[in-house]
């Protein structure tokens, strides 16, 4: 996963608007297997025990039984541990923003007093040593060199993943499991399935006979790109079964999952191969002012037959509680394009 350039990021900036809007290696018996999906399991000693045996992405690990003040180094985790009844000590900037494209205002009213510990990207490691903490959780791709040592050496890291479609569920099992919280976020994620299961149903038609793009401006708005299946933007769209429109000659950055390379506003013509387009939830202003007399916009099919929509927000999907509020926003947005195509 590339760094994003505009909002609705896992960053406190707006640096991407992207449109529509994340790798369960499971925590598990310290025994023996590796986890996935509804296999996580906690691990190690009994009851009482200091520790526990955990499996993250990177093998095993020794966490306390049961943690007391954990940093969170990664933007997905402190979602997850709120939804858990956890709250952190420490989390990465941004979540005193109250921005309803970045999170669902609950997790900031929950976090926003938090001690920071930098940018999920650039990160202060004395201030996550500062909090003392007995767990942190990583996302281990972002940590520049030598930045997991140093965290290891402070507390036991969980390290995570999100890259790939429905890795964000696999990553929220694997920290509810992390936490020996394995029931309650199982619980969490059932009520997730079935409401993502009743917007497939609900919405068929819609879905099974369009092909969507999930489409961003770069920072300067002279450019634009996609997000396809598996992306951080889209896990609402994944959930429900949407069929995104293929990368043409030029796009594609050959990462499965990546987004689009940043082409010009001139090429924005390939978007023609999508029934549908979706824009960022706080991107209106571009298609209602920079694109507005853009000859080629203008005629794409999804334009010219009403078929571009604005997108849920906060759609970077951290939990399963999130990600069941996300699909009841998306029902409204289903609903628009439903009612749009039968006219």
């Amino acid at each position: 996963m590339t760094r994003p350039r505009t909002s609705a990021a896992p960053q406190p900036r707006r640096r991407l608007l992207a449109v529509a809007a994340a790798s369960l290696v499971a925590v598990l018996g310290a025994s023996s297997c590796s986890a996935s999906g509804d296999g996580a399991k906690e691990a190690g000693a009994g009851k009482g025990s200091a520790t526990r045996t955990v499996t993250d992405i990177a093998g095993e690990v020794e966490v306390p039984a049961e943690p007391k003040r954990i940093v969170s180094v990664d933007f997905y985790s402190p979602a997850t541990l709120v939804d858990l009844g956890v709250k952190p000590v420490g989390v990465v900037e941004g979540f005193d923003s109250d921005d309803p494209d970045l999170r669902p205002k609950r997790y900031h009213d929950a976090l926003k007093g938090t001690p920071t510990i930098g940018m999920y990207y650039e990160l202060n490691i004395e201030g996550v040593a500062q909090q003392n903490p007995d767990m942190i959780f990583a996302e281990t791709r972002f940590l520049r060199k030598g930045e997991l040592k140093r965290l290891q050496g402070i507390a036991p890291v969980v390290q995570l993943d999100a890259a790939g479609v429905g890795a964000w569920k696999e990553r929220t099992l694997m920290i509810g499991a992390a936490i020996g919280k394995s029931a309650e976020i199982k619980k969490q994620a059932a009520v997730f399935e079935k409401r993502a299961d009743e917007l497939k149903k609900k919405y068929a038609d819609v879905l099974e006979n369009n092909k969507i793009a999930v489409f961003a401006y770069g920072q300067d708005k002279t450019t634009w790109g996609t997000y396809p299946a598996g992306h951080f933007y889209v896990p609402a769209w994944d959930a429900v079964g949407a069929k995104f429109r293929p990368y043409t000659e030029g796009e594609h950055k050959g990462e499965e999952g990546a987004v689009s390379e940043w082409l010009s506003l001139e090429q924005i013509g390939k978007l023609d191969n999508a029934d549908i387009l979706l824009h960022a939830y706080g991107a209106k202003d571009f298609v209602d002012e920079t694109l507005a007399d853009n000859t080629v916009w203008k005629n794409l099919p999804a334009v010219k037959n009403g078929m571009v929509f604005r997108n849920i927000p906060a759609s970077v999907v951290s939990s399963f509680e999130w990600g069941t509020e996300s699909l009841d926003a998306l029902d409204g947005v289903l609903a628009q394009i439903s009612e749009k195509a039968r006219s």
